[in-house]
């Protein structure tokens, strides 16, 4: 009999162990927002250009933009598009259309439409203001004091 008990005990256990696993999983698969890693990956392969603040003035430049948004901006009539991440790995990716239109069909292959963040309003509005260059976007000149 106590063989019976313990073994049901043991069995309700680890179903409560299953439950709260799943429900984390679920939690964390909700969050709707790919991770930095994922999104660096991700733009890299697509031919999105790497440009890291190496300096104190320009990490400060990059976190004056837009953070962790894909934003649009027109330079000399080409389309641009810039994403920031000025906390994890301190740098800026610039891509041209031909490497927006790849990085968005990468990322309806891996099924993760909903999980990219679109670019907000007041961030496209932010990002309009600024003259940047997309060739030496981090030429801090004239953006700082």
């Amino acid at each position: 009999m106590k063989k019976q008990l313990k073994g049901k005990k043991y069995t309700l256990i680890s179903a409560g162990l299953v439950m709260l696993i799943v429900a984390f999983l679920m939690g964390c698969a909700g969050t709707g927002k790919m991770s930095p890693f994922q999104m660096d990956e991700m733009l890299v392969r697509a031919g999105f250009q790497l440009h890291t603040a190496d300096t104190p003035k320009k990490l400060d430049f990059l976190k004056s933009l837009p953070q962790n948004e894909l934003v649009h901006k027109t330079y000399n009539e080409k389309m641009f598009y810039f994403y920031v991440d000025g906390s994890s790995c301190q740098c800026l990716y610039v891509g041209n259309e031909q490497a927006y239109q790849r990085f968005r069909q990468s990322v309806k292959e891996e099924q993760m439409d909903e999980r990219i963040a679109t670019t907000s309003n007041q961030a496209g509005y932010e990002m309009e203001n600024i003259d940047i260059d997309p060739n030496n976007p981090l030429n801090i000149e004239g953006h700082l004091p």
